[in-house]
Parts: structure tokens; sequence; C-alpha cells
């Protein structure tokens, strides 16, 4: 996941993390907001971001759904590896979504989009990189959100992490090509803005 990315003013950002516990239960949680546990009868306020309402009231339906990705995931990660024999001691996510906002606020002739989800997966297991893919295959196949997001043709990327390092271990790209990604086509572009404008600045001066 690039953190330190800038993207077009149009693109609105979502950032969601999730960390799995004992018996199938994952907490779900972003800046500001109360976190949520899955698998627990307690329910949570599902509000709008401050920009959309003027104030939020909890999580966004956005953040919301990401957690849930990353909650199913979770869980179904956990029941693949107890089929397989696999061993861990636990995982945690980090989710972000980049949607193209502008028809939902200002353009009525565009569809707002999932332009790209980068979904990071952090598995704290000695196993063989060769058994982490066999794990994130079957949970591919598995996992009903995943299953979910990928029927809709989002553009996601998958990147599986060993705990602790910085490179992953491999990444899987659905509806993505092995070309520039959605992401680094909107990198590429707001540094065109941004050059644009830094020289029409130049010129005032």
């Amino acid at each position: 996941m690039k953190t330190d990315a800038s993207y077009p003013g149009y693109i609105g950002i979502s950032d969601v993390s999730s960390q799995s516990f004992e018996q199938m239960r994952v907490e779900g949680y972003f800046d500001g907001q109360t976190s949520i546990m899955y698998d627990e009868p307690e329910g949570f306020d599902i509000g709008d971001p401050p920009d959309l309402q003027g104030r939020s009231r909890g999580w966004s339906p956005v953040h919301a759904q990401l957690s849930a990705l990353a909650a199913c995931t979770s869980i179904t990660v956990r029941v693949v590896a107890r089929d397989q024999g696999f061993k861990y001691k636990g995982i945690r996510t980090d989710v972000r979504s980049l949607i193209d906002i502008r028809g939902f606020f200002f353009d009525l002739h565009l569809q707002p989009q999932y332009e790209q989800i980068n979904f990071d997966l952090y598995v704290d297991s000695r196993e063989s990189v060769a058994r982490v893919k066999e794990l994130a295959k079957e949970t591919d196949r598995r996992c009903p959100q995943i299953g979910l997001f990928r029927k809709a043709k989002i553009p996601m990327m998958m990147s599986w992490y060993r705990e602790g390092a910085k490179k992953p271990l491999f990444e899987e790209r659905f509806h993505i090509g092995r070309s520039a990604t959605p992401e680094d086509k909107l990198i590429s572009k707001q540094k065109k803005i941004d050059a644009k404008e830094a020289k029409a600045a130049k010129k005032k001066k």
C-alpha cells in the first residue's frame, strides 16, 4: 500500500485495519472511531463522514464495507488454516479504497465507483511461502466478501506479508492488468496536476 501517495481531489480515500483474536473474533477499526468487534452480539453505529453530513456519528458505509471484507477474510483464513493444518499466531489487515466520488457530489453524468482496493494481509507464521500461497488461494475461493468484490469486478490488489516484513511475500491482482494499476495512473495524474499548478504559480511571481 502506498501510504504517502497523493491522488486527484475527486478521489475519496477510506482506510480500515483489523486484528484477529481467538475463536474467530475480529476487531475492525479506523482513526477517530470506536472499533467494532465481529462475531459478537453487539451492534455498531453507521454514520456518514463529516463532509457528507456535517458531523460523524460513527462508521461510514464505505468503512463498514471494508471492515466486513477484512473481518470475513480473517475468519475464512482461520477456517482454511484449520483445514490445511496451517500454523499461525494471528493475522492483521490494512484495507484502503480509492473511490471516484465526483458523481456523488457534483457531476450527475458519472457513476461513483471504486477505482481500486488495496488489501494488505500480515500473517504471523513461519510456514513456507508455498504454504501461504495455498492458504491464500483457498481463502480467495471460500470467502464470501472476496467473492462479492471479485464478481463486481472491482480492481483489487491483495498483498500477503509475513508479520514484521516490509515487502510482500506475493501479490494477487483481481481485475488489474500487469501494467500500471488504476492507483498508479491516479498518482501519475496528480503529479501532472501538481507540476502544472507549480508552473502557473511560478509565472505569477
